[in-house]
Protein backbone atom coordinates (compact mmCIF):
# COMPACT_ATOMS: atom_id res chain seq x y z
CA UNK A 1 0.00 0.00 0.00
CA UNK A 2 1.28 3.46 -0.89
CA UNK A 3 -0.04 5.56 1.94
CA UNK A 4 0.69 9.27 2.27
CA UNK A 5 0.13 11.06 5.58
CA UNK A 6 -1.78 14.23 4.66
CA UNK A 7 -0.99 15.79 8.04
CA UNK A 8 2.65 16.08 6.90
CA UNK A 9 1.87 18.34 3.93
CA UNK A 10 3.48 21.74 4.45
CA UNK A 11 3.49 24.97 2.45
CA UNK A 12 5.94 23.51 -0.08
CA UNK A 13 4.20 20.15 -0.26
CA UNK A 14 5.41 16.80 0.96
CA UNK A 15 7.75 14.41 -0.85
CA UNK A 16 7.50 10.68 -0.35
CA UNK A 17 9.49 7.91 -2.00
CA UNK A 18 10.01 4.23 -1.44
CA UNK A 19 9.17 0.72 -2.58
CA UNK A 20 6.20 -1.58 -2.18
CA UNK A 21 5.78 -5.19 -3.17
CA UNK A 22 5.10 -5.94 -6.82
CA UNK A 23 2.15 -7.99 -5.58
CA UNK A 24 0.22 -4.69 -5.67
CA UNK A 25 -0.14 -5.24 -9.44
CA UNK A 26 -2.06 -8.50 -8.80
CA UNK A 27 -0.54 -10.33 -11.79
CA UNK A 28 -0.11 -13.78 -10.21
CA UNK A 29 -2.74 -15.38 -12.49
CA UNK A 30 -1.99 -13.30 -15.59
CA UNK A 31 -0.74 -15.43 -18.53
CA UNK A 32 1.22 -12.57 -20.15
CA UNK A 33 2.65 -10.37 -17.38
CA UNK A 34 4.30 -11.09 -14.02
CA UNK A 35 5.74 -8.80 -11.39
CA UNK A 36 9.52 -9.18 -11.17
CA UNK A 37 10.39 -7.01 -8.19
CA UNK A 38 9.20 -4.08 -6.14
CA UNK A 39 7.30 -1.03 -7.33
CA UNK A 40 9.38 2.10 -6.81
CA UNK A 41 7.78 5.50 -6.36
CA UNK A 42 8.94 9.09 -5.98
CA UNK A 43 5.94 11.35 -5.39
CA UNK A 44 5.15 14.88 -4.25
CA UNK A 45 1.85 15.90 -2.66
CA UNK A 46 0.69 19.52 -2.73
CA UNK A 47 -2.40 21.34 -1.59
CA UNK A 48 -4.39 23.04 -4.34
CA UNK A 49 -7.50 24.60 -2.84
CA UNK A 50 -9.71 21.76 -1.65
CA UNK A 51 -7.66 19.15 -3.49
CA UNK A 52 -4.49 17.21 -2.94
CA UNK A 53 -2.41 16.92 -6.10
CA UNK A 54 -0.03 13.97 -6.28
CA UNK A 55 2.61 13.95 -9.00
CA UNK A 56 5.81 12.10 -9.64
CA UNK A 57 7.22 8.87 -11.04
CA UNK A 58 6.49 5.18 -10.50
CA UNK A 59 8.08 2.09 -12.02
CA UNK A 60 7.86 -1.67 -11.75
CA UNK A 61 10.06 -4.51 -12.98
CA UNK A 62 8.04 -6.98 -15.05
CA UNK A 63 8.38 -10.27 -16.88
CA UNK A 64 6.30 -10.29 -20.05
CA UNK A 65 5.54 -13.15 -22.45
CA UNK A 66 6.54 -12.31 -26.03
CA UNK A 67 3.52 -12.40 -28.33
CA UNK A 68 5.61 -13.99 -31.13
CA UNK A 69 7.88 -16.58 -29.49
CA UNK A 70 6.02 -17.05 -26.16
CA UNK A 71 9.25 -16.68 -24.12
CA UNK A 72 9.29 -14.47 -21.01
CA UNK A 73 11.60 -11.44 -21.01
CA UNK A 74 12.38 -8.71 -18.48
CA UNK A 75 11.33 -5.10 -18.86
CA UNK A 76 10.32 -2.11 -16.74
CA UNK A 77 6.99 -0.33 -16.81
CA UNK A 78 7.49 3.39 -16.08
CA UNK A 79 5.06 6.21 -15.49
CA UNK A 80 7.17 9.36 -15.54
CA UNK A 81 4.20 11.71 -15.31
CA UNK A 82 2.02 10.27 -12.55
CA UNK A 83 -0.58 12.96 -11.80
CA UNK A 84 -3.80 12.58 -9.83
CA UNK A 85 -5.99 14.90 -7.76
CA UNK A 86 -7.99 13.88 -4.69
CA UNK A 87 -10.58 15.66 -2.55
CA UNK A 88 -8.81 16.67 0.65
CA UNK A 89 -12.01 16.35 2.71
CA UNK A 90 -12.18 12.65 1.84
CA UNK A 91 -8.60 12.07 3.05
CA UNK A 92 -8.10 14.13 6.25
CA UNK A 93 -5.33 11.95 7.74
CA UNK A 94 -3.90 9.78 4.97
CA UNK A 95 -4.21 9.20 1.26
CA UNK A 96 -3.84 5.76 -0.35
CA UNK A 97 -2.71 6.13 -3.98
CA UNK A 98 -2.13 2.38 -4.51
CA UNK A 99 -5.08 1.85 -6.84
CA UNK A 100 -4.04 4.72 -9.13
CA UNK A 101 -0.39 3.60 -9.16
CA UNK A 102 -1.53 0.07 -10.08
CA UNK A 103 -3.82 1.31 -12.85
CA UNK A 104 -1.23 3.63 -14.38
CA UNK A 105 1.44 0.89 -14.39
CA UNK A 106 -0.93 -1.68 -15.92
CA UNK A 107 -1.74 0.78 -18.71
CA UNK A 108 1.98 0.83 -19.58
CA UNK A 109 2.01 -2.91 -20.35
CA UNK A 110 1.88 -3.28 -24.15
CA UNK A 111 -1.00 -5.23 -25.69
CA UNK A 112 1.38 -7.33 -27.80
CA UNK A 113 4.74 -7.39 -26.00
CA UNK A 114 7.83 -8.31 -28.04
CA UNK A 115 11.08 -9.58 -26.60
CA UNK A 116 12.83 -7.65 -29.40
CA UNK A 117 11.73 -6.08 -32.66
CA UNK A 118 13.33 -8.75 -34.85
CA UNK A 119 11.76 -11.72 -33.01
CA UNK A 120 11.04 -14.46 -35.58
CA UNK A 121 8.35 -16.18 -33.53
CA UNK A 122 7.35 -19.83 -33.69
CA UNK A 123 6.99 -22.17 -36.66
CA UNK A 124 3.29 -22.45 -37.46
CA UNK A 125 3.67 -26.19 -38.18
CA UNK A 126 5.91 -27.60 -35.43
CA UNK A 127 6.14 -24.80 -32.86
CA UNK A 128 9.96 -24.50 -33.00
CA UNK A 129 11.29 -21.15 -31.71
CA UNK A 130 12.74 -19.71 -34.92
CA UNK A 131 15.03 -17.39 -32.92
CA UNK A 132 16.98 -20.50 -31.89
CA UNK A 133 17.38 -21.66 -35.49
CA UNK A 134 15.36 -22.97 -38.41
CA UNK A 135 13.14 -25.99 -38.02
CA UNK A 136 13.04 -29.02 -40.30
CA UNK A 137 9.53 -28.42 -41.60
CA UNK A 138 8.89 -28.42 -45.33
CA UNK A 139 7.16 -25.20 -46.32
CA UNK A 140 3.58 -25.78 -47.44
CA UNK A 141 3.01 -25.86 -51.19
CA UNK A 142 1.95 -22.58 -52.60
CA UNK A 143 -1.48 -22.88 -54.10
CA UNK A 144 -3.45 -20.23 -55.88
CA UNK A 145 -3.81 -17.04 -53.92
CA UNK A 146 -7.27 -16.29 -52.58
CA UNK A 147 -6.82 -12.93 -54.32
CA UNK A 148 -6.11 -14.44 -57.75
CA UNK A 149 -9.75 -13.98 -58.85
CA UNK A 150 -9.38 -10.24 -58.24
CA UNK A 151 -6.07 -10.20 -60.12
CA UNK A 152 -7.92 -11.58 -63.16
CA UNK A 153 -10.48 -8.79 -62.96
CA UNK A 154 -7.76 -6.17 -63.05
CA UNK A 155 -6.02 -7.87 -65.99
CA UNK A 156 -9.25 -8.07 -68.01
CA UNK A 157 -10.05 -4.82 -69.79
CA UNK A 158 -13.61 -3.74 -69.44
CA UNK A 159 -15.75 -0.73 -70.23
CA UNK A 160 -14.49 2.48 -68.72
CA UNK A 161 -16.63 5.37 -67.57
CA UNK A 162 -16.34 8.56 -69.64
CA UNK A 163 -13.83 11.15 -68.53
CA UNK A 164 -15.17 13.56 -66.00
CA UNK A 165 -17.14 11.15 -63.89
CA UNK A 166 -19.67 8.39 -64.15
CA UNK A 167 -21.80 9.95 -66.86
CA UNK A 168 -24.57 10.76 -64.42
CA UNK A 169 -24.63 14.46 -64.00
CA UNK A 170 -27.03 17.33 -63.71
CA UNK A 171 -28.12 19.17 -66.78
Amino acid sequence: MIRIETTQIGEDGYAVSGEVSGDLLDLAQDPVARSDGPIRYDLTVERAGQELVVRGQVEAALRLRCSRCAQFFSTTARVSSFLHAYEWAEHPEFLDVSADVREDLLLEIPGFPLCHGSCKGLCAQCGQDLNEGPCGCVPPEKGPSPWSALDQLIATPGPRPPKGGTGRGRK
